[in-house]
């Protein structure tokens, strides 16, 4: 179909529409699922009353944002295969790659590129992002945000680099295959050290504050006036490396791929 949506796209759109009224409908009547159970509930409630509880901290977290206190204190171990499959995900797809990821960048003294207002615009914006995500990775542990979501974030201003000055601007800034496979792997392994420092001390892997049976004194929440929120700032921080460089690996390797140039330059 000429100027207009082809039959196969209209057919899609369709049957997105058609999905999505049945999914309301059935939310509508309850049929998505009832209420919480009690024990659900109570876990909820486990965790509103522990997180930041400064009058009995025999299971409290340390920090007052419940949702990074969930990710890396009370259900830990699921953030870290989260983010070993992650970093499995890209190491085997750059093994996939034919030939490998390998040599210098041709042509990389070259830019392209858009406008000048466009790439003046990119560069502008992608420092706000990268205020931003910063932001985000280091206040997680008192505010909404954390290493994934500063890491997500942060892999923004390179992309936008990429598309208004081209990869080649990108990787004359430093943004190299090898240098972020080498921070990505620092932030892997800073983790395990973060997570099994408490092991040494008769405590729990991933152990973030003392908890009953364990002689780990827990990490300190308070360093002078600067507040931490004992473990949970470093799990972000390392967090924040392993997926803001993982993304920008997949960026590099797809654009230098696309163009035919090997290269961890």
């Amino acid at each position: 179909m000429r100027g207009g949506i082809s039959r196969s796209s209209a057919a899609i759109i369709s049957l997105a529409i058609a999905l999505s009224l049945i999914l309301v409908y059935f939310a509508a009547k309850g049929g998505l699922g009832g209420h919480p159970s009690a024990s659900i509930v109570g876990i909820g409630q486990f965790i509103v009353n522990n997180t930041y509880n400064v009058f009995n901290r025999t299971y409290w977290a340390g920090s007052p944002e419940a949702v990074t206190s969930i990710i890396w204190d009370y259900r830990g171990f699921d953030t870290i295969f989260e983010t070993t499959v992650l970093f499995a995900a890209v190491m085997a797809a750059l093994l996939l790659v034919p030939g490998g990821i390998r040599g210098r960048v041709q042509g990389a003294g070259k830019d392209e590129g858009l406008t000048l207002i466009v790439k003046t615009a990119s560069k502008i914006i992608s420092c706000i992002v990268v205020v931003l995500a910063l932001n985000l990775a280091l206040r997680g542990y008192i505010s909404p945000g954390g290493g994934f979501a500063g890491g997500s974030s942060y892999a923004i201003a390179p992309l936008l680099l990429i598309a208004g000055l081209s990869v080649f601007y990108l990787v004359r800034l430093g943004y190299r295959l090898s240098r972020a496979i080498g921070l990505r792997t620092l932030g892997l392994v800073g983790l395990v050290v973060v997570s099994s420092l408490p092991l040494l001390y008769m405590g729990y892997i991933i152990q973030n504050q003392a908890k009953p049976g364990s002689m780990f004194p827990g990490y300190p929440v308070f360093l002078g006036p600067l507040y931490l929120g004992g473990s949970l700032i470093y799990m972000n921080v390392f967090e924040f490396l392993v997926v803001s460089m993982e993304f920008i690996i997949i960026f590099i390797a797809m654009f230098l791929l696309d163009r035919g140039c090997g290269g961890s330059a």
